[in-house]
């Protein structure tokens, strides 16, 4: 009997040495520039210069986040927000839970310590509809109004966000408050628009080989951006039921 889980499909996963992870915390954090390995790609993950880039970094002692959607980055570490500062050389290293660098074609995930790290990519090759990747997107934290949540000045945007509870947060896109208005769809029914901040990510699919029973295995950030919601479902305003899907757009 085979216990090793199913792999998922459509997708690359190539590992890291020990000197790409340097390099791409050295991009990163230590010259503030593009990270170059998204650019060049690896192994069996291709490149794609030039396309914007984003940062999420959990850290023991806070968090940074960042965007760079041209040749340098401007991270939330930075004035005037200073945050949570970033991992300095290899001696600070161990400050690193994740660091997740990723653009909407490929991600890199360096781990615990940065003692690993991984670029990941979609695989080329054709997919059953049901095992095919999925695009999904997911409203990010922050209470509507400005005394809440407002973007920063500057060139590259980065925003400001609280709860009422208090909880405050960082975000490396342009802010804009959640809403929804109604707008006409197929066969006369009234579908929800969404518009607001969102996460975008891509969900990768395994099929267990003895069961046929399919799921989630494996899913990548691909972008973070403002505006109407770029991924279905969409629903019905007057049932609540599930209209259609939209696949994610760049």
């Amino acid at each position: 009997m085979n216990h090793d889980p199913p792999g998922p499909r459509g997708l690359t996963v190539h590992r890291l040495t020990d000197g790409q992870v340097e390099s791409v915390l050295t991009d990163v954090f230590t010259r503030g520039r593009r990270c170059r390995l998204l650019d060049t790609g690896t192994g069996d993950v291709p490149g794609s210069p030039g396309r914007p880039q984003w940062l999420l970094a959990e850290l023991g002692d806070g968090r940074v986040t960042g965007a760079c959607p041209g040749a340098r980055w401007r991270r939330s570490d930075q004035p005037p927000t200073g945050e949570a500062p970033p991992p300095g050389p290899a001696g600070d290293r161990w400050r690193i839970l994740e660091v997740l660098v990723f653009g909407p074609h490929a991600q890199v995930r360096v781990g615990e310590g940065a003692g690993a790290g991984w670029i990941s990519a979609d695989a080329p090759g054709p997919l059953p509809e049901w095992l095919r990747p999925r695009d999904r997107s997911f409203l990010l934290q922050g209470w509507n109004g400005p005394e809440y949540s407002r973007t920063l000045d500057g060139e590259v945007p980065l925003a400001v966000t609280r709860e009422p509870s208090g909880t405050r947060a960082v975000l490396p896109v342009e802010w804009a408050d959640f809403s929804g208005r109604p707008r006409p769809g197929p066969d006369g029914v009234t579908a929800l628009e969404s518009s607001g901040t969102w996460l975008t990510v891509r969900e990768y699919w395994a099929e267990d080989p003895g069961t046929g029973a399919v799921g989630v295995a494996f899913h990548r950030l691909t972008g973070m951006r403002t505006g109407t919601k770029p991924t279905g479902p969409e629903f019905d305003v007057g049932t609540g039921d599930e209209i259609s899907g939209r696949g994610l757009r760049w």
